[in-house]
Formats: C-alpha cells, structure tokens, sequence
C-alpha cells in the first residue's frame, strides 16, 4: 500500500537507470579524433535533436553526417553506437530498487531521452521488464525538452502531476518536470539519492539500503 500522496516513479535510463553510456561514448570518440570533449555531449544533444534522430524522424546516419558536419570527419557511426551499448551498463541495485517500489504499490515508468539504441541496449541487458512502461523519445515523438513529453507519460500513467515524482541527472529536464508541478529529484550519486527517495516516500527502503 502506498503510504504517502505519490503515485508513480519515473526514471530517467542514460545516468540514471544506467552508467552514462552517451557521454562515455562521446569521450573515446574525443581521444580518437583528436577533439575538446568539454562542449561535445552539448553539440552531439543539439543535433541528436535538430537532426530529428532523437524523436524518431530521421535516421541514426542523418544525425551522423550532421554532425560531421559540424565537427569534422569522426569515422565510423557503428562504432560509436557499439561504445554507446558497451557502456551503458544497467545499475543492479536501481533495477532492485524498482522492484521494491513496486512491491509497495508505486508505479513505475522510464522516461528515456534516446533513441532506438535504446531496444539494443534492452536486448543485451534486460530492464524494461523491471519497469511498469518505458517512454522513449524516439518513439513518443517529443523529448524531454519539450513539457509534451512529461504530459504524454502522465496521461498514460493516469497520474496527475502533483502524485508523481522525476528522477533525472540533468538538471534542466528536472526543471521542466517541476514547472508542470511533479516533484523532482536531480540524480548525482547513488547514497544521495537513495536518501532522497527513502525520505520522499515515507522510509519505503528501511532495511533495504545494501
């Protein structure tokens, strides 16, 4: 039985869920084409979107060649996406974690910003399963970027916003999920945030935090 006001429990994957297979992808591509890294996850992001790969208009190879456009030639987009895969390890412990607000009568969802690298990703390491729905970008048609995309997830959720809490490591995705007026929580590092959520859900993980 759910003892507090929430609802549902959304996650985001890439950093959340899972390690930030995205950015680690992007740093050996860095080292092997000789690029600054520092503005890259924000320059590779921005044409993840106006490339309109993210949301499931384009292709993965028009968001590549746009992105050597800008950048330079940056070999081969197959194995950027094996780095993407290779990295984005599954957190054992938030799949757990799930589990266990589930058991206490919470919903559970994802609210992914990726694209079909993400069903690759679920092929090799199970998770949605873990999960009671998984709402990528790539097939919602909106990210993150745009208040839709929180709506979408509420509306099939059947939760209002103020019973429902966000999980993200970015902040400004946060931002927009607090604006509509779900709680949110910026993810930074596993005992921080176990904290959060045990405090914000009324102590659903006492004797549970190993």
């Amino acid at each position: 039985m759910v003892a507090s006001a929430v609802q549902a429990v959304i996650f985001d994957f890439d950093g959340v869920i899972a390690e930030r297979g995205f950015r680690a992808a992007l740093r050996l591509l860095a080292a092997r084409c000789g690029l600054d890294y520092r503005p890259l996850p924000g320059q590779a992001m921005d044409v993840l979107v106006s490339s309109g790969y993210l949301t499931g208009h384009a292709t993965e190879q028009a968001w590549w060649q746009q992105l050597q456009a800008g950048l330079g030639p940056l070999g081969s987009c197959e194995q950027f996406r094996a780095d993407v895969l290779v990295a984005s390890r599954v957190r054992p412990w938030q799949i757990a974690l799930a589990g266990r607000l589930a058991a206490a009568g919470y919903v559970t969802a994802v609210l992914s910003d990726h694209t079909d690298w993400l069903d690759q990703i679920e092929a090799r390491q199970p998770f949605a399963r873990s999960f009671g729905r998984v709402f990528n970008s790539y097939y919602l048609g909106v990210s993150k970027r745009e208040s839709a995309a929180f709506l979408a997830v509420l509306d099939a959720l059947d939760v209002s916003p103020g019973r429902a809490v966000f999980i993200d490591d970015n902040p400004d995705n946060v931002a927009r999920a607090l604006a509509l007026g779900i709680t949110g929580i910026v993810y930074r590092e596993r005992e921080a945030f176990l904290r959060d959520i045990d405090r914000l859900l009324d102590g659903v993980l006492e004797g549970a935090r190993t």
